[in-house]
């Protein structure tokens, strides 16, 4: 049987003298970038190279310069917050004040060997960056609701490896992941016990903890959640059912380790309270959000009373480090919350809030994170001091990040032109 290919007239080809009689034959007398465009005509295939498009660069980049800043202060001055906290993270406010002044600390110390070292806090936050991206990427190549909790169980795991300074990956159980390969992530930072005897005691099983802690492990780690919703928070009209999901969702990856519901609930405040500051929204108006949707929770007294006080304390008495210690030492999830909100609200600048952040005793650089998540994710990156930047442990990493989580609804990942960025982004953040 002829082929009626032969005779097809292709848009975008000279005319040819050379009659190709079959179709099998047909394929090998067109040069391969002739196939290409070929394909792309009749099935729609991108190609980078025709009608005068330019190949995509890998990794994308957030189109809209202020939403990046934002998303960039947000992770970077939580990060940056963790930084500054943690060479006084188990010391006294007398014991600061004796070794770095009155003012207390300002700028980094030696910690862990190196100035600009993160903790657990920051490592911690990664990973669950690179649960919510691997939790998109599954559901959008399966047509289905993300994963949040399944991955985020898996992505902890993970962590834990880094912790037990495990760098065979089995196979078997794990898959290799982008930040697997950042050699500085195999650091023990102080590590929160409640973190690691959860994880320990589930290994291998997607499951919640089965403790009683409320440490504030669940909620230091969880801005990146509220920060791939933020997009949603963009376009969303039925707002409530939004705010109601991404509560539950940072609850529900805060149990993976903690078990009280105040170290849970607070999680899911914050990732409220982050979403809605990174489309505009004011604190004391994100705030209220959160609150009305914690109201529906139950045993939320004891983390709505802690953000209520620091509201109160943040109108009469701001920026006093006497009010700071009111609210605790930070080493509960309720605390370090109230205490990076009350830091966060009387603020002058990013500065002025984190310095007040960290110089307290307690939990220093959880209160520093969360006080950077929230005034970064307000002011963007260009409020965070350069030099506390230049010296930031992994600062290329959380940037990249940070532009992931800002750009990911536009990666290209379901036709069969989109196999290059399918591939590089399911490489970074493994699916399954």
């Amino acid at each position: 049987m002829r082929s009626s290919f032969a005779k097809l007239s292709l848009p975008g080809f000279p005319p040819t003298k050379e009659r190709v009689p079959y179709v099998r034959c047909q394929i090998f007398l067109f040069r391969p970038a002739e196939f290409r465009r070929i394909r792309s005509i009749l099935f729609g295939e991108r190609d980078g190279r025709s009608h005068g498009s330019k190949k995509m660069s890998l990794p994308r980049i957030p189109s809209d310069s202020k939403l990046r800043s934002r998303f960039r202060g947000c992770l970077l001055g939580g990060a940056v917050g963790d930084a500054l906290g943690a060479p006084v993270e188990f010391l006294d406010l007398d014991e600061i004040v004796r070794a770095y002044g009155e003012q207390g600390i300002r700028d980094y110390a030696p910690a862990y060997g190196k100035l600009g070292a993160i903790t657990d806090d920051t490592q911690m936050t990664l990973f669950t960056a690179e649960a919510v991206l691997s939790a998109h990427l599954a559901a959008a190549l399966q047509s289905q609701e993300p994963d949040f909790f399944r991955a985020a169980a898996v992505s902890y795991s993970r962590w834990l490896m880094t912790q037990e300074n495990s760098r065979l990956i089995s196979s078997g159980t794990q898959k290799a992941s982008w930040l697997l390969q950042q050699k500085k992530l195999f650091s023990r930072r102080a590590p929160g016990t409640t973190c690691l005897s959860a994880l320990q005691a589930s290994r291998g099983r997607v499951t919640r903890a089965t403790n009683d802690s409320k440490g504030c492990g669940g909620v230091m780690r969880i801005a990146p959640l509220g920060m791939y919703f933020g997009h949603s928070q963009r376009h969303e009209r039925h707002r409530d059912r939004l705010v109601s999901n991404i509560f539950a969702t940072g609850r529900d990856l805060a149990a993976i380790t903690h078990g009280h519901p105040s170290g849970f609930l607070s999680a899911g405040v914050l990732a409220v309270v982050v979403s809605l500051m990174l489309v505009g929204g004011t604190l004391p108006d994100a705030l209220h959000t959160a609150k009305e949707e914690l109201r529906k929770h139950p045993s939320h007294k004891e983390t709505l009373a802690a953000i209520e006080k620091a509201e109160g304390l943040a109108k009469s008495r701001p920026r006093e480090r006497s009010a700071l210690r009111e609210l605790g030492k930070g080493f509960v999830a309720e605390e370090a919350l109230a205490m990076g909100i009350y830091s966060a609200l009387g603020a002058k600048n990013f500065e002025d809030g984190i310095i007040l952040a960290v110089n307290h005793s307690g939990d220093s650089d959880s209160t520093g994170s969360i006080t950077g998540n929230l005034l970064g994710a307000a002011a963007g990156v260009e409020a965070i001091p350069e030099r506390w930047l230049a010296h930031l442990e992994l600062r290329s990493t959380i940037e990249a990040i940070a532009d992931d989580l800002a750009a990911f609804p536009d990666w290209r990942l379901r036709s069969h032109g989109d196999a290059e960025e399918r591939a590089f982004y399911t490489t970074r953040y493994p699916v399954g």
